[in-house]
């Protein structure tokens, strides 16, 4: 893999809150995650995909932390890991040390933290590119216990995906069964199976005189 950006707002109302007049809070960020308003950024990490995206990982070393409340509120989320499990879906993995609303204490390596999925994705095989826009991003139960303040399901900022590999490198998708058969026409194909059946049939009898 050359290059890969993954661009995540993390959840808008909840940057809001932190830098609202409420939390008066900050965040901060550190390593390979940075912030252009309103995103916060991975880049520069490591990671390989298959050639046809259902399978791979992209690792960034690096941390985004919110703080509020005087620092009562303080909330490390690092590492994150993005694993690709299916050609329209993966797993964001994140670090996570801080407090819930619950002031529980909570300090657990590779959270399952959120599910990434998409329907559309921009592939370019000869440049190496593959690119995905405004993937949903799902909050799970692990993600919510150790968050602790929105529920499993929360539905969090979308997220855009660039991946750049060597030239040639990834699979164009396949074109399935049914469009090809569908190109060539239903009404073609039973002619074409019922010729290679007459013929067929002949063959026998002829074999029987």
């Amino acid at each position: 893999m050359q290059d890969s950006v993954v661009t995540w707002g993390f959840k808008e109302s909840f940057r809001s809150y932190i830098s609202g007049s409420i939390a008066q809070g900050e965040w901060l960020v550190q390593g390979e995650v940075t912030y252009d308003t309103p995103s916060f950024r991975f880049e520069g990490g490591t990671g390989s995909v298959s050639p046809n995206r259902t399978q791979g990982n992209l690792r960034y070393e690096g941390s985004f932390v919110f703080k509020g409340h005087s620092g009562i509120l303080e909330t490390s989320l690092s590492n994150p890991v993005l694993k690709f499990d299916s050609d329209s879906r993966a797993v964001l993995f994140l670090d996570v040390v801080g407090d819930t609303m619950d002031e529980v204490s909570v300090e657990s390596d590779d959270v399952a933290f959120a599910t990434v999925s998409w329907s559309e994705e921009t592939i370019d095989p000869a440049s190496g590119t593959w690119s995905i826009t405004d993937a949903a991003v799902v909050l799970t139960e692990d993600g919510a216990a150790a968050f602790g303040t929105y529920p499993a399901g929360e539905e969090m900022d979308p997220m855009d995906i660039a991946v750049s590999v060597t030239p040639g490198c990834l699979e164009e998708p396949q074109q399935p069964w049914g469009i090809v058969l569908g190109a060539l026409g239903l009404g073609a194909l039973v002619s074409v199976l019922g010729l290679v059946f007459t013929r067929v049939r002949k063959s026998r009898e002829q074999g029987r005189q």
